[in-house]
């Protein structure tokens, strides 16, 4: 069986998206990493088409009333959306001897175990996990203000995403030992095993 799929789901600074860009940087033609859609104003330093796909609110409600998506919310209770296309991540890509990379939050993927088993068969899943005194540590270290009471549900939030992990995904990596660049070096190794 071959694999060409990839998940990647984590608890907050868990060098996720520094994971993320290492891959990218690596230039691998078998990679891909299908973006998301987000309808809240472009930012000066991104670039439509390159960092995300950027619509409007209609053009949601649009997609999502015409069940295109693998996932999609309204992250940290604002009003505007990001999503993912189904088609993006399974259906351009399955056949085509592509590794496909992206990142889903848990949630989602328990949808997707839910409604769409026999998907099952197109993907693996790797979550990145770290203690919380080193995430609180590394919080800390960017110099990122977070009151007692956001730490205390952090810490919560990240038992409770590590708990689900070790019930539904199927590679778990600690983060807190290792340098970025082992974190990687894990993340190919199992990627290579995998396809």
């Amino acid at each position: 069986m071959t694999w060409k799929i990839f998940f990647i789901m984590w608890i907050s600074w868990a060098w996720k998206w520094t994971l993320i860009r290492n891959l990218k940087n690596l230039n691998d033609d078998r990679f891909i990493f299908p973006l998301s859609y987000r309808s809240r104003q472009i930012r000066e330093t991104e670039k439509n088409w390159v960092d995300s796909w950027f619509v409007t609110k209609e053009e949601f409600e649009k997609s999502i009333k015409a069940w295109e998506f693998l996932e999609y919310g309204q992250p940290y209770g604002l009003s505007d959306y990001y999503w993912t296309k189904f088609v993006d991540v399974i259906e351009n890509w399955v056949d085509k001897w592509k590794i496909v990379i992206k990142e889903i939050e848990m949630n989602w993927l328990l949808s997707l175990e839910q409604n769409k088993p026999e998907l099952k068969k197109y993907y693996k899943t790797i979550f990145l996990t770290v203690p919380f005194n080193v995430q609180a540590d590394r919080i800390k270290a960017r110099w990122v203000f977070m009151s007692d009471l956001e730490l205390e549900k952090r810490k919560i939030t990240a038992i409770g995403e590590l708990e689900k992990a070790k019930n539904h995904c199927d590679y778990i990596i600690d983060t807190s030992a290792k340098a970025k660049e082992e974190v990687l070096s894990e993340t190919l190794k199992l990627i290579k095993n995998n396809i």
